[in-house]
């Protein structure tokens, strides 16, 4: 078997990855209470991914581990959880897994989000480099998979309600979808997020669900003594909230490979994406639907690109 049918055969395989929930995810809860505690404060979103000039709707995050390397002292074994590992395995039939990110989200009473995909992985291209525009488009564009890289995503929820259901869509999103509802304690999925549709629904009471527009880039979520939660910018508290009225999520995300073969395949970069191979595979789908396209004189600064990008392909 080529490289290329190895590759095209396990984006097919991760495709089929059925979704597992676990209970408990975690094994050792007063050391990650401990963990979330030190991770305050928060920076919101569009802070983390250096998306300047995005709002981030209430959605605070920080990362645990990236690259496949642990940054946040503390969370190795979370990081490494053996659980996670072996679902994966069974989930994606893969023998090699490879724990690649982990992240805390926190997310404010809000209304819904769309149902959406998480941002893909592709061979060639460090997700701590591009910008989340640039791998949003790649994916909904469905233009790049075959240089994909099965993902399996562990969502563990923390928050006891009212709402904040975790709604997917495992067999399509023409299909039935299914929920998994609050109370959340110690509770994960994992599944293949990338090319799965999921939402998050509305979380907190009606009369909380805002649209936080006035939380600006360099707002961040800090945890007080008193136990509460506060929106802070400026030294001014935007904000203020109980513990329990905002919806705590980690997410674990690793690469999963059918055999060894397959891992070494990656390892050796000889099917990798460019820059150059990007811009021509989306010049050349741009230019199939008439439109006419400058090609950017950098794949992820130019602003006429990423906006022709995201118009076309912006889920």
């Amino acid at each position: 078997m080529s490289t290329r049918d190895q590759i095209r055969n396990i984006r097919s395989t991760a495709l089929l990855a059925p979704p597992i929930t676990l209970a408990p995810a975690f094994r050792d809860l007063p050391e990650l209470s401990t963990l979330l505690k030190k991770g305050s404060p928060y920076k919101t979103l569009s802070a983390v991914h250096k998306n300047i000039g995005e709002t981030s709707a209430g959605w605070f995050r920080n990362f645990w581990a990236l690259g496949g390397k642990v940054v946040f002292d503390g969370a190795e074994d979370y990081f490494y959880n053996p659980l996670f590992i072996d679902a994966a395995k069974r989930s994606f039939q893969a023998e090699i897994i490879r724990p690649v990110a982990m992240m805390t989200n926190l997310n404010l009473p809000a209304k819904g989000s769309p149902k959406h995909l998480d941002l893909p992985f592709f061979r060639g291209l460090q997700n701590r480099e591009v910008p989340s525009w640039m791998l949003a488009s790649m994916g909904y564009s469905q233009l790049f998979h075959e240089w994909a890289i099965p993902v399996a995503s562990a969502i563990t929820w923390f928050y006891p309600g009212p709402g904040g259901d975790f709604e997917y869509w495992p067999d399509g999103i023409d299909q039935a979808s299914k929920l998994e509802t609050a109370p959340f304690l110690n509770r994960a999925v994992l599944a293949d997020n990338e090319y799965m549709y999921h939402r998050v629904g509305a979380l907190g009471p009606g009369s909380k669900q805002l649209a936080y527009e006035d939380i600006g880039y360099s707002a961040t979520l800090r945890l007080s003594d008193e136990k509460q939660w506060l929106v802070e910018e400026n030294d001014n508290v935007l904000y203020r909230f109980d513990y329990e009225e905002v919806r705590i999520s980690i997410l674990w995300k690793a690469h999963c490979f059918k055999n060894q073969a397959e891992a070494d395949s990656y390892e050796d970069h000889s099917h990798d994406l460019s820059a150059a191979t990007v811009v021509d595979i989306f010049s050349s789908a741009l230019k199939a639907k008439g439109i006419q396209v400058k090609e950017p004189d950098d794949l992820y600064t130019d602003e006429e690109w990423k906006k022709l990008l995201i118009k076309e392909y912006g889920r």
